[in-house]
């Protein structure tokens, strides 16, 4: 069995996102306010909603105690069955005010989370890169952190409606007694001062709990991807205990944030509690000397009692609000990172090859044109300095195989992070015919210059997806599969090419992995590829087979080869040994 010859059908690429700015990254407030940009219509109509739901809900005891007062007044059957006929009105006003504006709070909610997850993304996956936090407190940040930032937001619209209420409550208490809303919106006030000084030790320990979760996240993730090594050499007890003390850790911070939460929250019930108290007292005393009457009494005692909600839901959403800055501010880390390499305003693309779509859909770029004199795809280094000691000054021919021999590893790993621009050279110039790569916008010299890394990443999905990640061109994953022995790892999986991988390729084994993300970069036929130890994990006879095969395949192309193996070296045209001393390199 073989690749399938026919790439899979071609996906459109994804339309823009309407809310095309990119979050500010000035303060965590301008960032918690900027999630909530795009929802405003949703946050407004929830707000109104809410508003009218508990409106409806401070009338009911006034109703009540107007019917109550008609009753004992009049007592006539029709006039008390206007004021249950009224009250029946209510109660279907602020149930299907509440059902509807819990929709749009949710919906503001769903796409708060959304938006942060996806500025989170943006720029992790910026070209100029940055971001070098471990994939597990990334996962955090996108997970907890911006399910906060959510939860505040669908949290503000009952906040709202509950500022409403208490003034609503305020003024009609104000109406009965001048005392009684006195003393409502003293209390409110004395609540919301009260939590606001303690908020700060909330923002503190919430912070470290979200940290703490992130780094017991991080380690989790990494001993799962390494649970087979883990298990080879007996080091699942040691890395449990490590494991068992982050997450103890991580448990004393989220009870830590929690108690300060409960004080929070505490300190704002006793004073809502004491509030009330007070209401009920003026407002019985006040019915005792006959200054109002039973119907007043009855919707000031109700009032009382009813007011009690909205005041602990501002009370909470301060808790809320602290705990959502305290997250906004850790994705903050993120979005404000300053990038690894800068990105030229206005950069040239490579003379070789057509710049890389920006659109979203995959494209193969144009390869070199080969006629006489017109190869191109010359790599030159020029007083780089590596960290094995040397100055690299030496050049890679166009249309042919080089063979770079690194006595330190470290200078391996430096050469091909250079020539992807993951980072730039502390001195020195690496040209790309004659053209400095950092004058080169990066998605147009990625398109040109594609490196296989040493450690290869194989994406979600299966196989056959993996081989034509950047290519729709059937035939060259035919014929890349064939060249890196792909399609004997096809032949050899339960289900050919539609196996999935697995995270990062763990189904697979590392020979494997290697000869699909090779069979990948080979297929992508790019103007100059570059790959790093690509056959490691491979026994001798598949990988001087392989080296053959690729050798004839790169035919009139520039690659670059970072090895040290002989049967790779055998195939290049020229080797540039790279010593571990302190002195210039120029073969």
């Amino acid at each position: 069995m073989t690749v399938p010859a026919t790439a899979p059908p071609r996906r459109p690429a994804a339309a823009a996102p309407r809310s095309a700015a990119p979050a500010p990254a000035a303060s965590p407030g301008a960032l918690l306010w900027w999630s909530l940009g795009n929802r405003r219509r949703d946050l407004l109509l929830a707000s109104v909603l809410f508003s009218t739901h508990q409106l409806g809900e401070a009338l009911v005891p006034v109703i009540v105690g107007a019917t109550v007062g008609e009753a004992v007044r009049s007592a006539t059957p029709a006039s008390t069955v206007r004021w249950l006929g009224l009250l029946a009105l209510d109660f279907l006003l602020l149930s299907l005010s509440y059902r509807f504006g819990a929709r749009a709070s949710v919906r503001a909610r769903q796409h708060t989370e959304h938006r942060i997850r996806m500025a989170l993304a943006d720029r992790v996956l910026r070209p100029a890169g940055g971001v070098r936090l471990v994939p597990g407190d990334l996962l955090s940040r996108a997970s907890g952190d911006a399910e906060r930032v959510g939860a505040f937001a669908g949290a503000l619209a009952g906040t709202v409606a509950a500022v409403v209420v208490l003034l609503g409550s305020t003024v009609l208490l104000l109406r009965i007694s001048l005392g009684l809303g006195a003393l409502v919106l003293a209390g409110t006030a004395g609540v919301l001062l009260a939590q606001n000084r303690l908020s700060h030790v909330l923002r503190r320990t919430s912070a470290a709990e979200q940290d703490r979760q992130a780094r017991a996240t991080a380690l989790a993730e990494e001993l799962v991807r390494g649970l087979r090594v883990l298990k080879g050499i007996g080091a699942e007890r040691a890395v449990a205990a490590d494991y068992a003390q982050d997450s103890r850790a991580a448990v004393r911070a989220a009870r830590r944030a929690v108690s300060a939460e409960g004080a929070l929250v505490s300190v704002g019930v006793l004073l809502t509690g004491l509030c009330l108290t007070a209401v009920a007292a003026v407002g019985g005393g006040l019915a005792l000397e006959g200054r109002i009457g039973l119907g007043r009494l009855i919707a000031v005692l109700g009032l009382a009692q009813f007011v009690n909600g909205p005041m602990r839901v501002v009370g909470a959403a301060h808790a809320r609000c602290v705990r959502a800055l305290a997250s906004a501010a850790r994705v903050q880390e993120v979005l404000g990172a300053p990038p690894a390499v800068p990105e030229p305003a206005a950069a040239p693309s490579p003379p070789h090859g057509e710049p890389a779509d920006t659109g979203g859909a995959r494209r193969t770029p144009a390869p070199p044109d080969t006629g006489p004199g017109k190869v191109l795809g010359t790599l030159g280094f020029h007083g780089v300095p590596l960290p094995g000691g040397t100055r690299a000054e030496w050049s890679v021919p166009a249309g042919g195989m080089t063979g770079l021999v690194c006595a330190d590893p470290a200078d391996a790993d430096a050469v091909a992070l250079l020539l992807a621009r993951e980072e730039d050279p502390g001195a020195g110039r690496i040209l790309l015919d004659g053209t400095d790569l950092t004058a080169l916008r990066l998605d147009a010299l990625r398109a040109a210059v594609l490196v296989c890394h040493h450690e290869p990443v194989l994406l979600p999905g299966t196989v056959a997806d993996n081989l034509a990640a950047l290519t729709e061109d059937p035939a060259a994953v035919a014929e890349a599969a064939h060249a890196s022995f792909a399609d004997e790892v096809v032949r050899a999986l339960p289900h050919g090419a539609h196996t999935t991988v697995g995270d990062r390729g763990e189904t697979l084994s590392g020979g494997q992995r290697q000869r699909v993300a090779l069979g990948r970069a080979l297929a992508a036929r790019p103007p100059v590829l570059v790959l790093h130890d690509p056959t490691t994990a491979v026994d001798a006879a598949t990988e001087d087979a392989v080296a053959d095969r690729v050798r004839r395949v790169r035919e009139h192309r520039t690659t670059l080869v970072i090895t040290t193996s002989p049967a790779w070296l055998a195939r290049c045209d020229r080797v540039v040994h790279v010593p571990a001393a302190d002195r210039v390199v120029t073969p």
